[in-house]
């Protein structure tokens, strides 16, 4: 193998690496969620998180960086962050809870559908014909996982997530969020290097969530969350695994493979959840779990793709 295809198995490699741990951290943040909520749970991953990376900013020698950002970039990444990690991953969390993660992250393969008609509202320009079918595509393979089955929803089995409007309406609030993030996060980018701009998105996302839990607790009290060990532990891997070393799997996969072929392999998440749940679950997936979810990742490879 020549160095080139050396880079493109390492890029591909990368970017299925960081989708199943996007994938298995989701599975890990699930009690969490269950027993303190999703954005409390949002609140320490993006807390977590962003002291990791600012670390590694700091190594790196990437702080000049941050420090010399344009003012025009810096609102955009922290209003990608606002939008994508805030309002996003804390619909995320509260989809996962209510109908299950394989469902939830099956929506967030809507993500590049409501980018691409931000993109096109943005930039006045229209989708192509293939991108269109590319976002049917997809739609059709998410209805076919996430419409109500009468029959599983009326006898569910023990454990497993019943149907659910507010799951599923999260679950696209979600993909709303995560896309407008991607449009956002991408405008400003434009001046500043991959890590120090995701380090600002997430830091930005931190002190939002701070803010909103503080301004909730003068209006509601809450309780403190107890120092479970299990629990600590259970945040602390899902946020290592899942938010920051995930990242850099996603940059390497993104610098080493070509984008559209990058983008497909980052969208197989929901393949990996439905791997995860059979596991650890023990619950098999459906054959309409199964072509529904193969129909989601083929729609994001033909909207990549043109």
């Amino acid at each position: 193998m020549d160095a080139l295809g050396s880079q493109l198995l390492l890029g591909q490699v990368a970017c299925l690496s960081a989708a199943s741990l996007w994938a298995a951290a989701l599975m890990l943040f699930r009690r969490p969620i269950a027993a303190y909520g999703a954005r409390r749970i949002n609140m320490a991953k993006c807390v977590i998180a962003a002291l990791f990376q600012g670390v590694t900013v700091v190594a790196l020698g990437y702080a000049a960086a941050v420090w010399s950002a344009p003012l025009k970039s810096l609102v955009f990444i922290a209003t990608s962050g606002l939008v994508g990690l805030v309002l996003g991953d804390t619909a995320l969390f509260g989809s996962a809870a209510r109908i299950g993660v394989h469902r939830a992250l099956l929506l967030q393969t809507l993500a590049p559908v409501f980018a691409a008609i931000i993109a096109a509202v943005w930039q006045a320009e229209l989708p192509n014909a293939p991108q269109v079918t590319g976002g049917v595509v997809i739609l059709a393979g998410v209805a076919l996982v996430v419409a109500p089955d009468r029959k599983r929803d009326r006898s569910p089995a023990p454990g497993s997530p019943a149907w659910s409007r507010v799951g599923i309406a999260l679950g696209v609030v979600a993909a709303f969020g995560q896309g407008a993030g991607l449009v956002l996060a991408k405008a400003g980018m434009q001046e500043i290097p991959v890590l120090p701009a995701s380090f600002l998105r997430l830091g930005a996302a931190a002190i939002g969530l701070v803010i909103v839990g503080a301004v909730s607790r003068r209006r509601r009290p809450t309780t403190p969350l107890p120092k479970r060990s299990q629990t600590v532990l259970r945040v602390l891997l899902a946020t290592f695994f899942g938010t920051y070393l995930a990242l850099f799997l996603m940059m390497a996969g993104v610098a080493h493979a070509p984008a559209s072929i990058a983008a497909v392999l980052l969208s197989t998440s929901p393949v990996f959840s439905l791997i995860l749940e059979a596991v650890v679950d023990r619950r098999p997936p459906t054959l309409l779990g199964v072509l529904g979810t193969l129909m989601a990742v083929a729609g994001v490879g033909i909207l990549s793709l043109w």
